[in-house]
């Protein structure tokens, strides 16, 4: 076997070869979750990377402190404190911005957007960093523009270069209500507007420290204000620019108490404010409401129920295949729910966070910003067997009198059929190639080599990896959203991983005895699966975590019980958890909510850990040999029964770790 073309897959109707009974109602499949990746911080209001190559983020909190986290941190430590200099009095006043130069790796500037502690004016600034750009220099400000604020709210905040190198500065128009100055159509005022400078690098710094771009719709001769990009905005909060494919400008647009709206920014466009809100004429200047002058919204939606206010967010283009390319993703701040592409029922996700900002890392992937105090990665939810893409669990079996594996498709109802290895053969069932599909896999103990067959290509990999007595541990062991090839060695208590991100550099860990059973996982919630084993003599799990190396033992189970864990409460963090034969009863300790128990299975049945109806959550399921029988307990969608495989068939959940 190489990498080569497919076997033979056929897909032949259910009624074939399969019933089901379902419990009533379905589950729309989730598709992203919330991965922690820092806590504990105040009213943090944007994350956002340096670009200089250091992969580090930078996380900005209200009351005026610049936080830095190292790539493989998850703690953030004090960059810059300008708190003297800003005033957070009112919810929406404080540091709402920052920016890096495009050289900042060289020139070593950045940029920041606050309220000022005397009268709460808008400050744009040029900072320096120091002490090889790992720390700004409080004393080197340079302000660039001040902005009177005629009210505490509207303040806008968000600042950036654009693919141009010029910076652009969001600004709300002034706030109280209705804009009682009409400044958002005025083009003799800088509020209500997007604008755009070329900031000044020079030291020391001329005055003003920025030149007006001469492309700007009022530059120069032209009646209004230079620095004017765009008009017609309520409060443009947060924005960003898409990294490829267009470069378009896209932002989310706070509305009054009636349309929430997202914005392609253009140059020189007039985006309706005060006259209209999203497309809904206000009334307030009812003779003005021709929309031919106006830019609509690409999106928006009702300023209804627990909705309230839109937070702009990012054009996906990441490396991790979190969401489909060229995929706009935002949220509401009040409600919590996470939108894409103006698909607002139901939302994409909806959680219990009061979502401040979204930002974006070198990779391209996207962090949720709660104000609470957290920030968190945006990551694909995946479960385990899942052969068809649809983020649930499929029943699929390998049979190794034949070497034939058997899929039920979730997604449509039809039976997937491949020849793929040999009697004796290990199935190693795993996301291999990142596309978000289970790869057929198998470890072959014989010759102790992997062959796993991409979804992605439909090719082969063929791979020595392993020695006689170990036992297949694969999973994502280094964050990248590719399953790497590992095995425990039980005669030496040793892991060996062969990570994607450096297949040539094996990893040895010592980390367990003789007797003890592999339970990779991803318990501490950080996107990597941790080296871990269940301990039969004494029932105690023991795992090293991954995001800071600490070592952690939890006694749970008895001789005899069958270790699955798996993501039962649906916090992004693995559980403990044990199926006991001789009573048939589950006992989870959900990282979550605690200790649960409930009956579900007899003595001879083989547990199936999976998320079957896709909510996120891990369902309680087993394989009964003796009568090819599933039976699952959906958290969100009831029982599912069904007839798929005979006695003898390895039951692939089984060996596909969640």
């Amino acid at each position: 076997m190489k990498r080569s073309s497919i076997l033979f897959v056929l897909a032949i109707s259910l009624a074939a070869l399969a019933t089901s009974i379902f419990g009533q109602g379905s589950a729309s499949p989730l598709t992203i979750r919330l991965q922690p990746f820092l806590s504990g911080l105040s009213s943090p209001v944007h994350i956002t990377s340096s670009k200089d190559g250091t992969k580090r983020l930078f996380v900005i909190q209200q009351r005026g402190l610049v936080r830095v986290v190292q790539p493989g941190s998850n703690t953030a430590t004090t960059f810059m404190d300008i708190t003297s200099k800003v005033s957070s009095s009112g919810s929406e006043r404080g540091l709402l911005g920052i920016a890096f130069h495009p050289q900042f790796a060289t020139n070593s500037f950045f940029f920041v957007n606050y309220t000022r502690q005397s009268d709460g004016a808008t400050i744009v600034a040029r900072y320096k960093a120091i002490n090889g750009n790992t720390q700004g220099d409080v004393a080197s400000e340079v302000i660039l523009m001040t902005i009177a604020q005629p009210f505490s709210n509207h303040n806008g905040g968000m600042i950036a270069f654009g693919p141009d190198g010029n910076l652009y500065i969001g600004m709300g128009d002034g706030g109280s209500g209705n804009d009682p100055g009409n400044r958002a159509q005025n083009i003799n005022e800088l509020l209500g507007k997007m604008l755009r400078i070329t900031p000044s690098t020079a030291e020391p710094a001329p005055s003003p420290a920025y030149t007006i771009p001469p492309t700007n719709p009022y530059a120069g001769s032209t009646p209004g204000a230079d620095e004017i990009y765009a008009i017609g905005m309520r409060n443009p909060w947060r924005w960003s620019f898409d990294r490829s494919g267009t470069n378009q400008l896209y932002a989310g647009d706070v509305g009054q108490d009636a349309v929430e709206e997202v914005d392609i920014v253009t140059l020189g466009g007039n985006y309706g404010w005060r006259v209209y809100e999203g497309s809904t004429c206000t009334g307030l200047d009812p003779t003005l409401c021709t929309p031919t002058s106006y830019t609509m919204p690409i999106y928006q939606y009702a300023n209804a129920g627990s909705r309230c206010a839109v937070t702009g967010g990012y054009v996906y283009r990441g490396t991790q295949n979190t969401l489909v390319p060229g995929t706009y993703i935002y949220a509401d701040y009040c409600s919590g729910e996470i939108f894409i592409n103006g698909q607002h029922s139901p939302p994409l996700l909806d959680t219990p966070r009061l979502i401040s900002s979204f930002g974006e890392d070198d990779d391209g992937e996207i962090y949720a910003v709660g104000l609470s105090g957290t920030v968190e990665k945006i990551v694909r939810a995946r479960a385990s067997a899942d052969f068809d893409g649809d983020f649930k669990t499929d029943t699929a079996v390998f049979r190794p009198s034949t070497g034939v594996w058997y899929s039920y498709n979730s997604s449509n109802n039809s039976v997937r059929i491949q020849q793929f290895g040999l009697n004796g053969d290990v199935p190693t069932s795993e996301d291999f190639d990142g596309d978000n599909i289970s790869d057929v896999g198998v470890f072959r103990p014989s010759t102790n080599v992997w062959y796993v067959y991409r979804s992605s290509d439909n090719t082969v990999d063929v791979t020595g990896f392993g020695s006689s007595g170990d036992i297949p541990a694969q999973g994502d062991y280094d964050g990248d959203a590719k399953a790497d090839l590992a095995v425990f060695r039980p005669s030496t208590g040793t892991w060996w991983i062969r990570r994607t991100t450096n297949p040539n550099n094996f990893q040895a860990v010592q980390f367990g005895l003789a007797a003890d059973k592999p339970t990779p996982g991803d318990y501490d919630g950080d996107g990597k699966y941790d080296i871990a084993v269940w301990r039969a003599t004494d029932g105690v799990w023991y795992r090293l975590n991954s995001i800071n190396g600490t070592f952690n033992a939890v006694a749970f189970g008895l001789s005899g019980d069958v270790p699955t864990q798996g993501d039962f409460d649906g916090d992004g963090k693995t559980d403990q958890a044990v199926f006991r034969p001789t009573s048939g009863i589950w006992y989870l300790l959900q990282s979550s909510s605690g200790f649960f128990a409930t009956n579900w299975g007899l003595n001879g049945d083989v547990p199936t850990v999976g998320d079957y109806d896709g909510d996120g959550r891990e369902d309680i399921a087993i394989f009964r040999p003796s009568t090819g029988v599933w039976y699952a307990s959906q958290s969100t969608n009831g029982i599912l029964i069904r007839q798929f495989g005979l006695n003898g068939d390895l039951a692939i959940p089984a060996y596909d770790v969640p």
